[in-house]
C-alpha cells in the first residue's frame, strides 16, 4: 500500500509554488468573481511544468498493472459503479455565503472544475495503489499520489496537524449547524441546516465525504462541517487519500467508486497519460451544484438524500 510521503523523486527540485499566488483577490472591475481563479488550461500548464517525467517502471506484470494481484483487485473493480462528484456553479448567488467559506478555507479548487474521467485509468490506479509502495504504477511510468502532492494539485492548504474533527460532540454539532432549531440526532432532518451549512453539506457529501447516505455518513458530515464553517485545519489531501486507500482495501461489490473525479484529475494535472486499446470515452459529467436543486433535495425524505448515484 503506498504511503504518504513529503516529497517525491518524480517531481522537480524546487518548491511548489501556487499559481494563485500570482492572482489578485481582489474582484474584477466589472464585479465579476470568476477571474479571481484560474482556468483549469492555466492549473493544468502551471503544475504540468512542476512534475518531470519518471524513467519507465522496470518489469511491470503489465502495460496497466504493476502486479497480478492488482490485477485481480482491478477485476473486482470492474463491477463496481462511480459516485460522480459535483462542481459549484460559480456565479450562483444562492451560494455566495457557503462559497465565501470554502473560499477562506482554500477549498476553491475542490469544487471548481471537476472534470470527466476515464473509468479504465481510475479502476488501475486504485488497483495498482493496493500493492504500491512510492506513488502509482500508471500505463509504464510512477505518478505521484500521496497527500502533499494532492494539496499541491488542488492548490489546499498544508496542514501540519489537522484538527480532529470526528470526535466532537453530535448534539452541539447539530444545535451549531441549526442554530438552536434542532437539539438532537434524534430530531434532525438536514431541513432543519441553516441554508448556507445546507448548500455546504451538498458538497461535502459528493467532493469531501461521498459515500452511501446511512445515518454514520450523515453523522460523519455534520461533524466535519462543524469543524469546517469554524475554519479549523483540515488536510484535505490527506481526507482523499485516507478514503481512496480505504475503497483499495474494501471488496464489497455493492460499494460504488468513490472521487473517481479527483483521482482522474491528480493524475492529468501531473502529465499526460498513455491512450490504450480499449480505453472508454470519458464518463462522469460532474452534477452541477446550484441553488435551485439544493433547494429542491430539501423536501426529500426527513433525512434528506442529496445527490444523485452513478453506475
Amino acid at each position: 500500500m503506498a504511503s504518504s510521503s513529503s516529497a517525491s523523486n518524480h517531481r522537480q527540485n524546487r518548491e511548489y509554488q501556487s499559481p494563485s499566488s500570482n492572482l489578485s483577490s481582489s474582484s474584477s472591475e466589472d464585479g465579476d468573481e470568476e477571474p479571481r481563479f484560474m482556468t483549469f488550461e492555466s492549473r493544468l500548464e502551471a503544475s504540468r511544468g512542476f512534475f518531470i517525467t519518471s524513467p519507465p517502471v522496470p518489469n511491470p506484470w503489465s502495460m496497466r498493472h504493476v502486479t497480478e494481484s492488482s490485477f485481480r483487485k482491478y477485476q473486482q473493480l470492474c463491477i463496481r459503479g462511480y459516485l460522480v462528484q459535483g462542481m459549484l456553479v460559480l456565479d450562483d448567488p444562492a451560494f455566495a455565503e457557503a462559497r465565501t467559506i470554502v473560499d477562506n478555507l482554500g477549498w476553491m479548487y475542490t469544487v471548481l472544475h471537476v472534470r470527466p474521467f476515464c473509468p479504465r485509468v481510475v479502476r488501475e490506479c486504485i488497483s495498482n495503489l493496493y500493492s504500491a509502495e512510492d506513488g502509482v504504477y500508471i500505463r509504464g511510468r510512477r505518478f505521484d499520489f500521496d497527500p502533499v502532492v494532492i494539496n499541491q494539485l488542488f492548490m489546499t492548504p498544508l496542514v501540519e496537524q489537522s484538527h480532529p474533527w470526528e470526535d466532537a460532540d453530535l448534539s452541539q454539532v447539530i444545535s451549531f449547524l441549526t442554530a438552536g432549531r434542532c437539539p438532537r440526532w434524534e430530531t434532525f432532518s438536514l431541513t432543519y441546516l441553516l441554508p448556507q451549512y445546507f448548500f455546504l453539506y451538498k458538497l461535502c457529501e459528493l467532493n469531501w465525504l461521498p459515500g452511501f447516505h446511512v445515518d454514520a455518513m450523515i453523522k460523519k458530515r455534520l461533524r466535519f462541517l462543524f469543524a469546517f464553517v469554524r475554519n479549523k485545519a483540515i488536510d484535505f489531501g490527506r481526507l482523499v487519500y485516507d478514503q481512496v486507500v480505504e475503497m483499495c482495501r474494501d471488496s464489497e461489490a455493492d460499494k460504488k467508486i468513490v472521487l473517481p473525479n479527483f483521482i482522474y484529475q491528480t493524475l492529468i494535472l501531473q502529465r499526460e497519460i498513455l491512450a490504450l486499446p480499449g480505453d472508454e470515452p470519458l464518463i462522469g459529467e460532474p452534477h452541477r451544484i446550484e441553488g435551485v436543486e439544493a433547494d429542491l433535495s430539501l423536501r426529500r425524505g426527513r433525512r434528506g438524500r442529496i445527490n444523485s448515484e452513478s453506475g
